[in-house]
């Protein structure tokens, strides 16, 4: 609900607050003093383009400011939400800048927002008929909720929604596993190559590492042997004094002096240990001496699988790692192509099924749809008709479409208000007033059924006049009882009926023009009704005629 605006510099508007009330707003006052204007002020702040002339003159910028109560059920808090924006004790405050440079901002809540932001907005919470258009049922989407939701179909909807995704994603899956499989046959023979490649390769990791140091070793076996032998040699020498033979005599030397002296013990003790380690030292020499021998068909055979290997980097390295992953993904993509023949039969099984179900339910949907169109199409025309449109031909169409989330029919409301003329979407009705009355036929029915909480209306009394004149007071009173309604008129028979009257006036002070608003109350409103009746808010039987529609 519109709880108030204001409007700041612009046009004729120097500043007006305006404080709303629920139910029946209606604003009043002579042409051009101002009433599009604060029209035209709410459609700005709602998203519609705003050219900086608009700006009052001498001022820099205009700004337009609203609070709006959100009911808590409304599905836009969630979109706020996602954008970090909450509530202040249930109620929104919307904010839009008109620079007289020509640029402007926008804000809700203080953060700021784009164009699209605010029309997102808008369509969500108002309703606006006539010259500026906001008018959401004007969309076929809009359409089908509003037909779904006098036909109460949400419980069909959510199942079938269920139903819908579950075959979407395994259509998907299906999709990607038929693109799988294509690009595996185009690569099966290169696949089945490389797989028995490598397979016969019997790589190992690390394998290169050891084969070149096995290599480096072979290389230089005499050079190991040699060398070897002379640590043998000097450690246990036949032909003169070795390492050890002059260890043990060492040791033994000191063992006598330490009886002698006893502070030689440590030194014994620490001979002991070299004599020890020394003689394990020349077996291990001589150990590897003996096991060591040189074979040139083996140097050749390991020179020979290091070439291998290194052929095999170059075509799927550069490493032994990559090689081996390499490998895994090739057998990974053969084994995946073997599996998804028979994967693709099952999912293929499973949206047979599916598509069975989604069709059962579409139909349901249709059904509970064209059942719910008539009876909406029928209390619509009624009201049409009572609306001073005596010939008029209201129909919903119903067309079968390409299956969505939503199900399989393209919804359009026709209207036809002249005997003989054909039936037209909403869209091409071009006289505002009865677009505007057609709109009113379809609110006061959908009261209950459409979740838009605000509804303004402008030019719905044009070309209309006595008994219709009424119908349409009676009818916007009406659907004021569970919506804010917000009505600028020159009737005073639709005035009359609502809660708050706002006259629009124009005055003039030191060579400016300045419009202003104020509310409508006892005298003041029976003379505006008057004024309305017979342009004279003195004329005695207008003034009593005005008073007799604001008591009925």
């Amino acid at each position: 609900m519109l709880e108030s605006l204001d409007i700041r510099n612009l046009a004729l508007i120097e500043d007006i607050h305006i404080d709303f009330m629920p139910g029946f707003n209606v604003l009043t006052g002579e042409t051009g003093a101002g009433k599009s204007i604060i029209l035209g002020a709410l459609s700005i702040l709602l998203g519609e383009k705003a050219d900086s002339s608009l700006v009052r003159l001498g001022a820099q910028e205009a700004s337009v400011t609203a609070v709006i109560t959100i009911d808590p059920d409304n599905p836009i808090i969630a979109w706020l939400e996602e954008r970090g924006i909450a509530l202040d004790d249930g109620s929104l405050l919307l904010h839009r800048i008109v620079k007289q440079s020509g640029r402007g901002a926008m804000y809700v809540q203080s953060v700021p927002m784009t164009k699209a932001d605010l029309m997102f907005i808008s369509r969500a919470l108002f309703d606006i008929h006539g010259q500026h258009e906001h008018q959401s049922l004007l969309h076929s989407d809009r359409q089908r909720r509003v037909l779904d939701s006098y036909g109460e179909l949400a419980p069909l909807l959510t199942e079938y929604g269920q139903i819908y995704k579950k075959l979407e994603d395994l259509l998907q899956q299906k999709l990607e596993i038929e693109q799988t499989l294509v690009q595996a046959q185009k690569e099966a023979d290169y696949l089945k190559f490389v797989a028995e490649e490598l397979e016969r390769a019997q790589l190992k990791k690390d394998e290169d590492d050891q084969l070149e140091a096995e290599i480096k070793v072979l290389s230089q076996f005499e050079t190991i042997h040699e060398n070897l032998e002379i640590i043998h040699e000097s450690l246990r020498s036949s032909g003169g004094e070795g390492a050890i033979t002059a260890l043990a005599s060492a040791l033994q030397a000191c063992r006598r002096a330490a009886k002698a002296d006893t502070s030689l013990l440590e030194m014994g003790e620490r001979l002991e240990n070299l004599y020890v380690e020394t003689q394990d030292i020349s077996e291990s020499v001589r150990d590897k001496l003996s096991l060591m021998s040189f074979s040139q068909e083996r140097l050749d055979a390991l020179q020979a699988r290091l070439a291998q290997i290194q052929r095999l980097k170059k075509k799927y390295g550069p490493t032994l790692d990559d090689i081996l992953a390499f490998r895994d993904s090739v057998t990974e993509k053969l084994n995946a192509s073997e599996a998804g023949d028979e994967q693709l039969h099952h999912i293929t099984q499973e949206i047979i099924q599916l598509e069975e179900r989604v069709i059962q339910a579409s139909l349901q949907i249709t059904q509970k749809r064209k059942t719910a169109a008539l009876q909406l199409e029928s209390q619509i025309g009624q009201r049409l008709t009572h609306l001073g449109m005596p010939h008029v031909v209201f129909s919903i169409a119903i067309q079968e479409r390409p299956r969505t989330i939503h199900g399989s029919d393209q919804i359009d409301f026709l209207f036809s208000a002249n005997l003989g003329e054909p039936l037209r979407s909403l869209k091409e009705i071009a006289s505002g007033g009865e677009l505007s009355r057609v709109m009113l036929a379809i609110k006061t029915v959908l009261a209950e059924a459409d979740d838009i909480e605000t509804l303004v209306f402008d030019e719905v009394d044009a070309g209309i006049g006595g008994a219709v004149a009424i119908a349409v007071g009676e009818q916007m009173a009406e659907l004021a009882q569970s919506r804010q309604v917000i009505v600028i008129t020159h009737l005073a028979s639709i005035a009359s009926k609502a809660r708050r009257h706002f006259v629009v006036l124009k005055e003039f002070s030191e060579g400016r023009t300045y419009t202003h608003l104020k509310i409508a109350e006892k005298e003041f409103r029976i003379q505006e009704i008057a004024r309305m009746l017979s342009g004279d808010k003195e004329d005695e039987k207008a003034l009593a005629h005005a008073q007799s529609l604001l008591t009925i």
